[in-house]
């Protein structure tokens, strides 16, 4: 399920089922040009949006959540979600308030070759799969 109007039409009759949030994060600094930016921001949506079609049914993808400056991004996470997949780009710096007994998984993105349709793809069959098994660890 995404974060809009047509599909929360019917979120009270999904919500007993959606029990995993997924947020993709975006830390934006001056060290890049806003051109590759767009690009990179992209890519993390499209992503996020793979997964979430994959898993369909079960997750929430939330809307990107970026900030913009050099410092260190601490992240909270929903609480009303049992699980919650935090997926941002390898080497930004992300804390997360949360730890992984409470239901929190990291998906770390690379950023190399984002022009790729098979590395966009094989990208998203990866981490999707690190979804499932958190919900397997979670429900043993």
């Amino acid at each position: 399920m995404q974060w809009n109007l047509n599909d929360f039409q019917n979120w009270e009759e999904l919500r007993s089922f959606v029990d995993t949030a997924l947020l993709p994060l975006y830390l934006y600094s001056s060290d890049r040009k806003v051109e590759e930016h767009v690009v990179r921001m992209n890519y993390l949506l499209n992503v996020a949006a793979g997964i979430e079609q994959r898993l369909k049914g079960r997750v929430l993808l939330f809307p990107l959540s970026y900030h913009i400056g050099e410092e260190q991004l601490e992240q909270r996470t929903p609480a009303e979600f049992p699980y919650k997949v935090l997926l941002y780009f390898r080497g930004e710096k992300i804390q997360v308030k949360e730890r992984a007994e409470e239901g929190v998984l990291t998906l770390l993105v690379g950023d190399e070759d984002l022009e790729s349709s098979l590395r966009f793809e094989v990208t998203v069959d990866v981490l999707y799969k690190e979804v499932i098994k958190l919900w397997q660890t979670g429900q043993s």
